[in-house]
């Protein structure tokens, strides 16, 4: 497991703080924070939403620096399970205004559900509202601090003094929405690194953990550049060199034309057969050695 740092050590503890933890994330929550005695407030209760409550987020009061609650967030912060906030806040308000953003309008006026509780997905929203000097997002909430399992470091972000007023009515921007399209790749790029792990266990050893990452981020990059674009083409692509092994690609003409060179088939058919052959020289390969 790759070590996580410490807390940053400017928090402002002298303000009331609160952990936001995301119901996806973190299998069974409320079972969990059952082991604990900190007051929890499920943000999906009494909402059109309260069926789903094994998965809502869960605003939670802390008791310090040193509560057990905290500790265990801590030790799991690379699984990026929710982040911390700090507010002067009474509780009803903090948890009246994350209910509120448990929808927001897209510019084509459909109503979506932002992952508020997820670190990735705010840490990009508290960015953007940073830079534009406005509480949007923040609301009542002086400062916020996520972990990032990818680099593994904390991020965090201050409300604006002054700021521009939140607003009444969320609608995404298009900078918000290219930036949550980046979390949506960051995430996809996360699982294919699991996938390689699973699938190519011998190969990925080859790697240190760190590594595995970043790997799995250029054979992503590498694909959209050859014009892969969607997940299952770049997950193909991906196999490819899974199969390979390290066996550079250039040893392997037939493979390499249908991944560089554009022909009238779709993309997707030629990373398929591509993914095809490689899979059969890794066999021919296993057998030899028998």
């Amino acid at each position: 497991m790759i070590e996580f740092p410490p807390l940053p050590i400017d928090l402002p503890w002298n303000l009331p703080t609160y952990l936001l933890l995301d119901g996806v994330s973190v299998p069974n929550l409320a079972k969990h924070l059952h082991k604990w005695d900190n007051p929890a407030y499920n943000l999906y209760q009494t909402t059109r939403w309260q069926d789903l409550s094994d998965i809502s987020p869960y605003l939670i009061a802390l008791k310090g620096a040193n509560d057990p609650l905290l500790s265990y967030f801590r030790e799991h912060a690379a699984q990026e399970w929710g982040y911390l906030l700090f507010s002067n806040a009474n509780v009803q308000t903090l948890w009246d205004h994350w209910r509120h953003l448990l929808t927001v309008k897209h510019p084509s006026d459909v109503e979506v559900m932002p992952r508020i509780a997820d670190p990735a997905v705010m840490h990009q929203l508290f960015g953007l509202a940073e830079q534009a000097s406005s509480a949007r997002w923040f609301g009542p909430f002086a400062h916020v601090c996520l972990p990032d399992g990818v680099e593994t470091t904390w991020w965090q972000h201050k409300r604006p003094d002054p700021a521009i007023a939140e607003p009444e009515t969320y609608r995404l921007s298009d900078q918000e929405l290219t930036a949550l399209g980046e979390v949506e790749f960051r995430n996809f790029v996360s699982g294919l690194s699991e996938h390689l792990q699973t699938y190519f266990p011998d190969f990925m050893t080859t790697f240190t953990e760190p590594e595995r990452r970043r790997y799995a981020q250029k054979v992503a990059d590498d694909a959209y550049q050859q014009g892969f674009a969607s997940e299952q083409e770049i997950t193909l692509y991906a196999n490819v060199f899974g199969y390979l092994a390290g066996q550079p690609v250039t040893e392997h003409p037939d493979i390499l034309q249908l991944l560089t060179l554009s022909t009238p088939d779709a993309p997707l058919k030629r990373v398929e057969r591509a993914a095809e052959l490689a899979e059969s020289r890794a066999a021919d390969r296993q057998g030899s050695l028998l």
